[in-house]
């Protein structure tokens, strides 16, 4: 036997010292997770070569004897010493327990209503191209054990280790989902059938309650999160790729406690390139990143439309333009711009006053279906 095929088994067998319902071989969760995440450990490492492939391949087909026998999940152990829920952890390592379920549905905020899931459901969270994903979310029950779970972590995972997180302050006292129609948005008669009651995330300025519907069409209120792609480990900018989320609360001590999950979430590029535009088109009007699809002559102004895949492609846009017009009026060669400081790019299909232009960027598709951007400028003076 090999040393690495030795050690990949070793560490199988070291992980059965934990306890965690992933890998509890009396739940039907625990079939479901290992084969998604020793699916996605397989695929991954595929593509890194031959040569490592036929190492992976026979570690999966080593682990699939072992797996009626383990209490863990078949995932890269990631860092042994950082607490669960830490970065670099496993996540299969959080506590998950009978007294220790989670319910959190998880949605994206650029649907109008936001539509939201649970994992199980095969909901993913979208394609993003910013530094950073708007969510929704509803928390329907929190872990029994622990003392007090006083705040919701998102983690950001790959091959099974966290390598980013946000987490939010939240309350242990439910709330009526009639109480949230009443008296957050303004609906005086709630359903007779009221969907399941919410822990509420800390109010804050720039968060606010929705409804949302889930793929079946039951009704959810739900809160607006912002998750950022940063690394947990200092690195910067996480790279573009297809990352899986998961949700899990830390109690009052800094436990994490509960694990719901896992949703894709995908991470692109956003850098702007440099389209093969007709003669005339403005050089000062930055384009999303994404395929030039058509710029013409509107009128008196152009109209133009490239293919982006981001749910946030309007907000991206719009930030590319802010920035522009704001460096412009540094120079003094620019009226100020419709979007006042610190140009909100979230203010999607809001003009921005550009030398000469005044230009507007929507967020659209194309007739075969594929998510766009649609500029419109039109000449000022």
């Amino acid at each position: 036997m090999s040393t690495r095929l030795d050690l990949a088994l070793r560490e199988l067998a070291d992980a059965a010292a934990d306890t965690s319902t992933f890998g509890d071989p009396d739940t039907s969760a625990t079939v479901l997770t290992v084969h998604r995440l020793a699916g996605r450990v397989r695929r991954r490492r595929a593509a890194r070569g031959a040569g490592t492939a036929a190492v992976a391949a026979s570690v999966a087909g080593a682990a699939a004897l072992v797996v009626p026998q383990l209490t863990q999940d078949v995932t890269p152990a990631g860092d042994p010493d950082a607490d669960p829920g830490a970065c670099r952890s496993a996540v299969t390592r959080i506590p998950s327990g009978p007294k220790e379920e989670l319910g959190v549905e998880l949605g994206y905020q650029s649907v109008s209503p936001p539509r939201i899931d649970t994992a199980a459901d095969g909901q993913d969270l979208g394609t993003w191209q910013g530094s950073s994903a708007d969510l929704v979310v509803s928390i329907s029950q929190i872990p029994e054990a622990g003392v007090g779970a006083t705040r919701l972590r998102l983690m950001l995972t790959e091959e099974g280790v966290v390598v980013g997180a946000a987490q939010e302050l939240m309350s242990v006292t439910p709330t009526t989902t009639g109480e949230v129609l009443r008296t957050q948005l303004g609906d005086t008669v709630a359903s007779a059938a009221d969907p399941p009651a919410v822990y509420p995330l800390e109010d804050a300025e720039d968060r606010w309650w929705q409804t949302a519907e889930t793929s079946t069409g039951a009704l959810r209120v739900a809160q607006n999160t912002t998750l950022g792609f940063t690394a947990c480990d200092g690195s910067g900018q996480l790279p573009p790729g297809t990352y899986q989320l998961y949700a899990t609360t830390v109690d009052a001590v800094g436990i994490a406690r509960g694990a719901a999950g896992p949703w894709d979430l995908e991470i692109v590029q956003d850098d702007p390139t440099r389209h093969q535009l007709p003669d005339g088109f403005p050089d000062e009007v930055p384009l999303v990143d994404g395929r030039l699809v058509a710029a013409h002559r509107h009128g008196a102004g152009w109209a133009a439309e490239i293919v982006s895949p981001g749910q946030d492609r309007a907000a991206v846009a719009t930030a590319l333009l802010a920035e522009a017009a704001r460096d412009a009026d540094d120079t003094g060669t620019s009226a100020r711009s419709a979007l006042s400081p610190p140009y909100d790019a979230l203010s999607s299909g809001t003009p921005v006053a550009l030398p000469g232009w005044s230009v507007r960027a929507v967020a659209s598709q194309t007739p075969g279906g594929e998510l766009s951007v649609v500029y419109v400028l039109m000449p000022q003076g």
